[in-house]
């Protein structure tokens, strides 16, 4: 039992890059998280580890040792998760797929039909499903950054462009230039997924060369809320263009002004614990993703 907490421990630094951040991930004691690694140093005959500026480096017994246990582990660990919430998990368990809840909609789940893989979703941002990625919680995270971690594999993915949009009622039909659209749009309703307004902010600023100048007619945390809104006549948006794919078909909001290549688009990652290979089924849920169509999602 002793060895099994000594490569808990060891799998948790080779992924944190940190003996104290390992101890606090795992709920023990610095002190504590030093002797499993020295004991396992012990029974290995060897370092596993190296000091470098960058934090705690594996030797080449220690990649060695991580590509032999962890897969092993993070079964392991999710059993014992399954037992602590009254349940057995099965083998064939679903890909534990970390992402927002407008991607899944929109994207994940079309692409994980059509490949055949059953698929665990957890919402949240960057960072929590990194975290959980590397705790062994999730098997694949959808970013729109790169982590900053040795532990992480990033594949891109494609890139998340945008689209400005408005309901059918709206549209004005006199529109020729970005000047004619900065002239219009102060002063008119716009609906957002933040109040901060990050990219609505860049996109007046960058591209129609005026302060945001709009009248915020309503804030929801949900892509496709703020899709439906713009439908529903409450206003302008800038929205990723998977969002406004089916909405857009079935003629509920039309393109206001092309602005597309004007606005910077954002990347899209699939993330997974690395340096192992990803199973099968999440590698061909990261397929489908990749292939969804060219540009990415």
């Amino acid at each position: 039992m002793a060895r099994t907490e000594w490569l808990r421990t060891f799998v948790a630094v080779h992924r944190c890059g940190s003996v104290t951040e390992a101890a606090r991930r795992r709920a023990i004691s610095q002190p504590a998280a030093s002797q499993h690694l020295a004991g396992l140093e012990r029974a290995v005959g060897e370092p596993l580890f190296r000091r470098a500026p960058t934090g705690m480096e594996p030797t080449e017994a220690g990649r060695a040792l991580y590509l032999e246990v962890a897969d092993t582990l993070d079964r392991l660990e999710r059993v014992l998760g399954g037992l602590d919430a009254g349940r057995l998990e099965r083998s064939d368990q679903p890909v534990r797929l970390g992402c927002t809840a407008e991607y899944l909609a929109c994207v994940a789940l079309p692409c994980a039909a059509a490949a055949g893989v059953a698929v665990a979703a957890r919402f949240g941002d960057d960072e929590q499903l990194l975290v959980a990625l590397e705790r062994g919680e999730l098997d694949v995270a959808i970013t729109s950054t790169t982590p900053p971690r040795r532990s992480v594999v990033a594949e891109p993915l494609g890139e998340r462009r945008f689209v400005l949009v408005v309901d059918p009622g709206s549209r004005p039909d006199d529109l020729t230039s970005l000047d004619e659209l900065a002239a219009w749009l102060p002063g008119r309703p716009w609906v957002s997924y933040s109040d901060e307004l990050p990219i609505t902010r860049r996109f007046w600023q960058h591209t129609l060369g005026v302060p945001f100048g709009a009248r915020l007619r309503l804030v929801a945390p949900d892509l496709r809320a703020v899709a439906d809104a713009v439908a529903l006549g409450l206003g302008v948006s800038l929205l990723p263009t998977y969002v406004c794919d089916a909405p857009m078909v079935e003629g509920r909001i039309v393109e206001l002004f092309p602005v597309g290549d004007s606005v910077v688009a954002e990347p899209w990652f699939a993330c997974t614990r690395g340096p192992e290979p990803p199973r099968a089924d999440v590698a061909a849920l990261v397929d489908a993703l990749r292939n969804r169509r060219a540009g990415g999602p």
